[in-house]
């Protein structure tokens, strides 16, 4: 792996070009940019994903390795001397981590992260719109706190927000003020992302951060385009903005995973989290002109051979609108040593078993001595090795595994799955395909994933076979969804929260369908079997993940074949108080200084909102001692509240003072050509009625 790699999504400007281009010398010794962390101008975040922390805690052999990594990753935070920590998801294996992981993170974050050196980035967007607890600050500006290294996160599949209150695991990091917990989505079926704006002299970044979303739901949001990156108007070509996600990357079917043609095309550089293949130097994308670093896993989670591969986290180091990146690698991870074998190329008669045993235990010594060598002079030499040796039998007959695995009790440390059987299935002479002499055939050897029952499939089979086998006051969606919470999360009561929500919106459907004379059994009874099950618009639910879809291909299309980065110009609402919806034949009524400004909707909702702007160009010290001036604008907005035939009585009242700070990507505002720090405006929208003349 490359020391250094430098990266140009864009043309570097003249002056200073030098802090930030190497040569060849460079390579060979130290980069004076790189170790002079007191550059006023360069922004270094050390990215990683994916530390399941909690991972076999009870694992007299393994119970640390989650923990000794991310150790490592801190310790690089403090040693590269990096501005920020940005992790991609699942910081926690479990959706309920135990008490003593708990305890043993919190341990680690107080460590590492609480001290006396100064912060030396500047939060520029307003923090009550991108943190969802009750303090709305970043932890570095807490008063209260010395933080000297800031985290940023965004939850995974493996610890997203969940039971009552909707409340993640991170979420705790976060009133505790020891993580900055960002990236939680409120409404799925439609999303707006507000990113996070940090200044470092001359360069702004902008982090949209999306925590996970059930892939499937995802696609289908994003095939409805109704997932919108908000953009800072002012300068807005000058910020290098970053996506950081946590989904599928790769298609395992056609509708669950996220393709690179959805990802808007302002974006620079994404953090691609969940998958566990470490490809952590960034790959420039096939289809935009951005660029993806997939950090993978920090602890092997599975015996797979993407967990086999050696592990990384990068040095991101973002000047102005380019970019360094660096991989430094995990040396505390455990070695992990994976191989496979044909038992027919032994040349050994399957009767004859004792020699098939010796043949496989010779091959699993070898395989030892490999991860010895692998391990040598690292921190990780002293770990008793995770070895795994893929067996095609065919023709021959398994042995037992775990009796096998006793022979390494001691010397891996996995002895009771170090061996995996498969086996060749028999293919029709159709299917055969002609291979060159000496090619290999990748495909007649590697192990297909083992078949699961998947619970939305089982749901599927078993409900959907005939009409009268059907759902018509529940979902099947609605269905799986609980499933999944009660086995995987262990939410013992989401079952019935669901059956709940299900009878109080059909109750409610069934109210404004059926007038009280109509109200008697028959009746009703019949117009259920007439008219559910409901389709997705027609019931309102107080939970969106609990609406019924009854049609899985109801938002097919072909989106990607087209261009998927454009916004859906409908009526939206948000379930947050921070967004403010106007009328595009009303635009005169927003001013220049409006915090942020959304696609165009149809209707003028009324909402309130207050923000902050930040004047203060001072940065966090040992005591926060800095002062920060505070201003608050507000933009009066007056609604008519009669029914007047004529809309041209409607009245708005503005301050021309202010300017606008956001607006979505397909807006076509010019760049300002002022250069300065994004600005947070607060706006209160009221409604005040008046009498017709």
């Amino acid at each position: 792996m490359d020391d250094e790699e430098l990266i140009e999504p864009k043309d570097f400007e003249n002056e200073e070009s030098e802090k930030i281009q190497t040569d060849e010398n460079e390579k060979q010794a130290p980069n004076q940019t790189t170790n002079d962390p007191s550059n006023k101008n360069i922004m270094r975040i050390l990215v990683a994903t994916d530390n399941h922390l909690g991972y076999l805690e009870r694992d007299p052999i393994r119970g640390d390795d989650s923990f000794n990594s991310f150790e490592e990753i801190l310790k690089y935070a403090h040693t590269l001397k990096v501005d920020m920590v940005l992790l991609g998801g699942d910081l926690f294996h479990d959706n309920k981590p135990s008490r003593s992981c708990l305890y043993r993170t919190m341990e680690l974050f107080r460590k590492y992260c609480l001290g006396d050196s100064p912060v030396r980035i500047q939060f520029l967007s307003d923090q009550s719109v991108n943190f969802s607890n009750q303090f709305h600050t970043v932890n570095y500006e807490d008063p209260n706190f010395n933080i000297s290294l800031p985290i940023f996160s965004i939850h995974g599949n493996h610890d997203d927000p969940t039971g009552e209150g909707g409340l993640a695991a991170l979420d705790l990091l976060s009133v505790s003020n020891l993580v900055n917990y960002f990236g939680k989505t409120e409404d799925i079926d439609d999303i707006t992302v507000y990113p996070l704006l940090l200044g470092k002299g001359e360069t702004k970044i902008a982090i949209y951060g999306l925590g996970n979303i059930r892939d499937e739901r995802l696609y289908r949001t994003f095939q409805k385009q109704s997932v919108k990156l908000m953009r800072p108007v002012e300068s807005k070509d000058e910020w290098f903005n970053i996506l950081v996600l946590h989904q599928n990357r790769v298609a395992h079917n056609p509708k669950n995973y996220v393709h690179e043609k959805m990802i808007e095309s302002f974006i620079d550089f994404v953090l691609w989290g969940h998958e566990h293949e470490c490809l952590v130097n960034p790959q420039a994308s096939a289809v935009g002109e951005f660029h993806i670093s997939q950090p993978g896993s920090s602890v092997a989670t599975a015996l797979s051979e993407g967990e086999s591969k050696d592990k990384f986290v990068g040095l991101l180091e973002v000047y102005k609108n380019q970019f360094r990146f660096k991989p430094f690698p995990l040396n505390t991870v455990r070695p992990f040593i994976m191989d496979q074998v044909i038992l027919a190329n032994s040349n050994i008669h399957p009767t004859q078993q004792n020699d098939v045993i010796q043949w496989i235990e010779q091959k699993v010594e070898s395989m030892i001595e490999q991860a010895k060598l692998k391990s040598q002079g690292k921190p990780n030499e002293s770990m008793l090795p995770l070895i795994r040796l893929k067996v095609d039998y065919t023709g021959y007959s398994t042995i037992n595994p775990q009796k096998f695995g006793q022979r390494f009790q001691g010397r891996v440390a996995n002895p009771n799955d170090v061996l995996l059987f498969h086996r060749k299935k028999p293919t029709t002479s159709s299917s055969n395909k002609k291979q060159k002499d000496g090619e290999l055939d990748v495909n007649s050897i590697k192990e297909k994933e083992e078949d699961k029952v998947k619970v939305a499939d089982f749901i599927s089979e078993f409900l959907g076979n005939t009409p009268s086998d059907r759902l018509q006051i529940l979902s099947e969606n609605d269905l799986f969804n609980s499933l999944h919470s009660f086995v995987e999360k262990d939410e013992t009561d989401s079952i019935l929260k669901m059956v709940d929500l299900s009878l109080k919106s059909t109750q409610k459907y069934l109210n404004s369908k059926i007038s009280s004379k109509d109200a008697y059994p028959d009746f009703i009874a019949k117009y259920i079997d007439d008219n559910f099950p409901l389709q997705h618009q027609n019931v309102s639910s107080v939970n969106s993940d609990l609406l019924p879809i009854n049609n899985p291909n109801e938002f097919e299309s072909a989106l990607l074949d087209e261009d998927s980065h454009g916004h859906e110009h409908g009526h939206h609402e948000h379930n947050s108080n921070n967004q403010m919806i106007y009328d595009d034949d009303d635009e005169n009524i927003l001013n220049q200084r409006t915090i942020f400004k959304s696609p165009q909707p149809n209707k003028i909702t009324t909402t309130t909102t207050t923000a902050t702007t930040i004047t203060s160009s001072q940065i966090s010290t040992r005591r926060k001692s800095s002062t920060q001036s505070t201003q608050s604008s507000q933009v009066s907005i007056i609604i008519d509240d009669d029914n007047d035939d004529d809309d041209d009585d409607d009245n708005y009242e503005i301050n021309e003072d202010n300017d606008k700070d956001f607006e979505s990507d397909e807006e076509k505002t010019p760049p300002s050509k002022k250069r300065g720090k994004a600005k947070q405006v607060g706006s209160t929208v009221t409604k005040r009625s008046r009498s017709k003349k």
